[in-house]
């Protein structure tokens, strides 16, 4: 896990290697030319007590101390360019491209478990954590440790005893700080982010639903949820800082006796002629850098610690979850919408679904199936799309074994019209037009007008340009699913599945639709669920299920008068 953790930060960075190197390079040697300012200013402050002194010597030092300033300048600013626009330019594009491309690798239920503001709150979190990484690492951590460096080569140059005094002291309280950070600090952070998520998860939900909370009158015990999730998350991250503040003022009163320590070591030093004004001035410098150097590095690397969780935490959850390992499958090559249902056994939990369940459904053929709810009408569709694999069995298309296939390569052959069609919060053209990215203006308006849809789209006042909102809110039902139908006309592929997908359409539009269905679909292979039987009186053939077994088959004239008045059938509405 930890190696694979590894490998995905790294990877995060494929596109900005060089200059990744180029930002911490830079400012690595920014804070190398800073050593040198700050051995050049010593010099100036012993220059007047050297021997031939003259100000022309004064001026030149000055002169060099005003290079390397520019210098340091220069270097900081091209680690913080390189930082803030152009990693950022091509980083978090990159980042956001491969973390969605990655849900497309995940299974049905990982979306059925997770809430969907805790999904993208993951994929935020990893882009802007990344930002951050960046910021710490250049700006904090390797600039202050270059700084500490320089500050503890400053105290060799003028004293060693200071110098290893000084060394052991912030080296201890360092490593000291860090390890209690792990054990102490960092699990808090972590239970803490964990209820963050989960709060951010709940308050996406609720917003997106708020309607129905406000029509229950649940908005007042949803905020009381909210509050209690949010105050968990704080809890454990008082809980955090608690401990680091302990550590700190431990810490700060061995810094202080130390620092007393050597104070009064250096002044007698200087008294016997064994240390100059100069050194004795950076001395005291270097002790009281070191000490701002020191907490603010333990505290950069406790960012980048909590940085790393945070990156963790959005990482299980987008890559080790319910993920579809198939990207090594074969390519399927359909030639024909021939589905077969061989043997199959599947459930959801302990009871089974379907039992040694058989069903073949010929190429170009168009099935019926009824049966009332939890039958295992949709479980079938969700089974051929392979958001549920069966315990036993198998499922062929084309006498191909689906579970052999790679899962993306098989949809391209498949198209889906649900009862609830959910749209994106885009124009009604786009919305269709994902059905087949490629497509031209004239194919979208021949498949409009083929769902019975494009005279509505051309009396509105944007036309195809039209936003829809969020989910399609601002349609009617049956606009939306016009819509989900348009996208099968375009799609035009070998298999195609209705659920229950004109059940929100007014009789006279279900009519048209269907006509336009038989007329246009002559060669692909058609599965139709629905509870309107009038809805399948153009199939083929017409199978009912009841408790996952076919307990009926036979064409429209034989089926629809037989099962028109059954109890369990839904009658036209």
């Amino acid at each position: 896990m930890k190696k694979d953790f590894r490998k995905f930060v790294l990877s995060l960075y494929k596109p900005v290697k060089c200059l990744t190197f180029i930002m911490i390079g830079s400012m690595i040697i920014s804070q190398i030319l800073d050593l040198i300012k700050q051995y050049i200013i010593k010099g100036i402050i012993d220059l007047p007590n050297m021997e031939n002194f003259q100000t022309t010597d004064l001026y030149k030092t000055i002169f060099i101390l005003l290079f390397v300033i520019v210098l340091e300048l220069i270097f900081f600013y091209i680690s913080n360019i390189t930082r803030t626009i152009h990693m950022l330019k091509r980083q978090t594009p990159y980042i956001s491209e491969k973390l969605f491309n990655n849900l497309d690798k995940k299974t049905y239920s990982f979306f059925a478990d997770n809430y969907t503001g805790k999904v993208s709150t993951a994929i935020n979190e990893i882009n802007n954590e990344v930002t951050n990484l960046n910021t710490q690492i250049t700006t904090k951590f390797v600039s202050l440790l270059t700084s500490m460096i320089s500050s503890l080569v400053v105290l060799y140059t003028i004293n060693v005893n200071i110098f290893i005094t000084a060394a052991v002291l912030f080296t201890g309280i360092i490593v000291s700080r860090l390890i209690y950070f792990s054990k102490r600090y960092l699990p808090f952070i972590k239970r803490a982010e964990e209820y963050n998520r989960e709060y951010n998860g709940i308050l996406n939900d609720a917003i997106l639903n708020f309607t129905s909370l406000r029509l229950y009158n649940a908005v007042e015990n949803f905020s009381k949820n909210l509050k209690s999730k949010k105050q968990e998350a704080n809890l454990y991250r008082n809980k955090a800082s608690s401990k680091e503040f302990t550590f700190g003022a431990i810490a700060n009163v061995v810094y202080v006796v130390v620092l007393t320590i050597l104070m009064i070591y250096s002044i007698s030093l200087f008294e016997k002629n064994m240390m100059t004004l100069g050194n004795f001035i950076f001395f005291i410098n270097a002790m009281i850098s070191l000490k701002s150097q020191t907490t603010s590095f333990t505290w950069s690397y406790i960012h980048i610690g909590e940085i790393m969780v945070k990156l963790k935490n959005s990482y299980e959850l987008l890559y080790t979850k319910d993920t579809v390992q198939d990207d090594d499958k074969k390519d399927i090559q359909i030639n024909t919408g021939k589905i077969e249902f061989r043997n199959m056994y599947f459930k959801y939990n302990k009871n089974y679904v379907f039992e040694n369940f058989n069903l073949e459904i010929n190429d170009k053929q168009k099935i019926g199936i009824i049966g009332v709810s939890g039958s295992g009408k949709t479980t079938l569709v969700n089974l051929i799309f392979k958001f549920y694999t069966p315990q036993e069995g198998s499922i062929l298309i084309d006498d191909k074994d689906i579970s052999n296939y790679n899962t993306n390569l098989l949809y391209n052959n498949l198209t889906y019209v649900p009862q609830e069609t959910i749209l994106l919060h885009s124009t009604i053209y786009d919305n269709i037009k994902i059905a087949k990215p490629d497509a031209t203006d004239e194919e979208i308006y021949n498949a409009t007008k083929k769902a019975e849809l494009h005279n509505f789209i051309e009396n509105l006042e944007d036309k195809y340009n039209t936003i829809v909102g969020e989910r399609g809110i601002k349609l009617s039902g049956g606009q939306r699913q016009r819509i989900a139908l348009a996208r099968i006309f375009l799609r035009n592929s070998k298999i195609v599945i209705f659920d229950e997908a004109t059940s929100s359409l007014d009789n006279n539009t279900e009519f048209k639709i269907q006509q336009n269905i038989h007329r246009y679909f002559n060669e692909q292979t058609i599965i139709c669920i629905a509870h309107r039987l009038s809805t399948l009186k153009d199939m083929d053939n017409i199978i009912v299920i009841e408790k996952g077994k076919i307990v009926d088959y036979g064409t429209p004239e034989y089926i629809i008068p037989k099962y028109d008045n059954k109890e369990f059938m839904v009658k036209e509405f």
